[in-house]
């Protein structure tokens, strides 16, 4: 067996991938180490959309990226204690790994469909343009390997399986009015029938941060990057001096492998750790990721014991999600990320004591419950918003209630008074509540806690329903409640790097040949993200500058 390869990546995620093929279209000879049975990483069961600004897509739709803008946005968004170095090499390089990848590999991207900035308040934010989405894909292009990338997070499908993209959203809402967008899904769901007759394990469309990882491992495969499963890393060879390669267990048995350019570290932070999330996540105890169970941190403990440090204190030591969760028949647990249905008119969310507490419609709403201690809380919503909009993993439509209502996920209550007993909350107080939101439904002002005043809110809102797209009644029984709790998307806490990735001691000295990409490296937004795509984009971004940094 050859023990000797240029540069080895650790984490088959897009930060891990993004490097790999990199490194190899510039000339190196390059291995891959995954310690799970799949490829993909979180990238795979993610949105994979990501923000990159001055992007080439965004220029040739006239959409004006001023100089200095993005920077200005984040220096102002981050504060004094930005890393300057990373910052400005990631605006300088994403563009150019946007570009490289397109050229050179099967990854494409579109804009995405008008995603303004989180801070429209900051000077340099930005309406539209900066967020790129993956193109979907098809399983046939994988040829023989499809079953060695990770399958995406079931609760996104659509109801029988298949996977949705975001374009294919406005078609499913309109499928009753428009036999243009009932055809359309007719034909997503007569494909996905075909692929389930001929006995594939999955459809053969597969779209967002699966496509994203789909196309990835397909280019990393035809760049002639070595892939090896079922691989753990036990350790790295070498210390502050200098990374010469990296000790692993595979199929029984210890190797030592070489790598004459260096190391990058790319393993998907550590949402997984028990003893870390106790270090840096509020409520550790009810607080559930939405990440592959395999980010144990081990990149991030590699790199100290190398000699590297962490990057300081962060505002948000993780990308934080309102998250509900679900024992399925099997045992195993259904995990929903509430990224849409709060912000909807006539949902709202509720602490033990029957009380509103927070902006539902808030992407930070996961502080508000942090603040106010409500851990857990519940979401409240009457029949008419559950049918219409779904509330979790109760989808549009609302063919899943009873099964959901069976399965203790959906709480039914006849009146108010009676879901406030079956979920323990004050009744007189959520009945309260409850008029406070109906009354402010009908003036189109919460003058508690102003949901659907900032642009962002009514992003997700529902736009036809007025007099504000977030503020509806609950007022149709039966009524619903369904238990939230504090998660997230990612971690935010990792190594300090410099401009070229690669990972500085504590004096910030560069330890040769250990470089850190993803969520292995630390957030360059300190937690305090700028937009949809804040984790994907420098992930990808900072695995092309250490490959780049490599080949160099």
């Amino acid at each position: 067996m050859n023990n000797e390869w240029d540069a080895i990546v650790i984490g088959s995620g897009a930060a891990g991938l993004t490097a790999a093929v990199t490194a190899a279209r510039k000339g190196l000879k390059v291995l891959v180490v995954e310690k799970t049975d799949v490829f993909g990483g979180t990238t795979a069961i993610s949105g994979g959309g990501i923000w990159i600004p001055g992007n080439h897509h965004m220029i040739a739709a006239g959409i004006p990226e001023p100089a200095g803008a993005a920077r200005n946005y984040i220096a102002t968004l981050v504060g004094e204690k930005l890393n300057t170095a990373a910052l400005d090499a990631y605006l300088q390089a994403g563009p150019e790994m946007v570009r490289f990848l397109e050229d050179q590999t099967e990854v494409a991207f579109a804009l995405a469909d008008h995603s303004p900035d989180w801070h429209p308040e900051i000077d340099g934010a930005s309406k539209n343009g900066r967020l790129l989405r993956p193109l979907e894909y098809r399983t046939q292009k994988l040829a023989g390997y499809a079953d060695e990338l990770r399958l995406p997070r079931s609760e996104f499908n659509a109801p029988v399986g298949f996977m949705i993209d975001l374009p294919d959203l406005p078609h499913l809402d309109a499928m009753k009015s428009s036999p243009k967008s009932m055809f359309y899904m007719l034909k997503i769901v007569g494909q996905y029938g075909l692929d389930k007759l001929m006995g594939r394990k999955r459809g053969s469309r597969i779209t967002m941060g699966n496509a994203l990882a789909a196309r990835l491992l397909r280019s990393a495969h035809d760049a002639g990057v070595t892939l090896w499963r079922n691989t753990g890393v036990t350790g790295l060879i070498g210390g502050p001096d200098g990374i010469t390669g990296i000790r692993v267990e595979r199929d029984g048995k210890p190797l030592e492998l070489s790598a004459k350019k260096g190391v990058v570290l790319a393993t998907g932070g550590f949402s997984a750790n028990e003893q870390l999330r106790r270090a840096y996540m509020p409520y550790p105890d009810q607080h559930i990721s939405i990440m592959a169970g395999c980010n144990t941190g081990d990149g991030m403990n590699m790199g100290l014991e190398a000699g590297g440090t962490i990057d300081g204190e962060n505002v948000a030591n993780g990308v934080w999600s309102v998250v509900s969760t679900m024992t399925k028949p099997d045992g195993s647990k259904a995990i929903y990320a509430h990224l849409i249905d709060m912000a909807k008119p006539g949902c709202i969310a509720v602490d033990k004591s029957g009380k509103r507490f927070g902006n539902e419609a808030s992407n930070t709403f996961v502080e508000f419950m942090h603040k106010a201690g409500a851990v857990p809380a519940w979401l409240v919503a009457d029949a008419a918003f559950v049918k219409k909009y779904g509330l979790g993993l109760s989808l549009p439509g609302g063919g899943a209630i009873k099964k959901l209502v069976a399965a203790n996920y959906l709480i039914e209550g006849a009146t108010i008074a009676e879901l406030a007993g079956k979920i323990g909350v004050g009744a007189a107080a959520l009945a309260d509540t409850v008029a406070r939101m109906n009354a402010y439904a009908k003036t189109g002002t919460d003058p508690e806690f102003h949901k659907g005043e900032a642009a962002l809110d009514r992003d997700l809102g529902d736009p036809r329903h007025t007099p504000n797209a977030c503020l509806g009644p609950v007022e149709t029984a039966p009524f619903y409640a369904v238990q939230i709790y504090p998660g997230d998307g990612s971690t935010t806490v990792g190594l300090r790097i410099d401009g070229e990735a690669r990972v500085l001691d504590a004096s910030g000295k560069v330890i040769p040949g250990l470089h850190a990409a993803g969520l292995d490296a630390n957030s360059i937004w300190r937690g305090n993200a700028p937009a949809h795509g804040c984790n994907v984009g420098p992930a990808m971004t900072l695995g092309y500058i250490a490959a780049r940094s490599l080949a160099a």
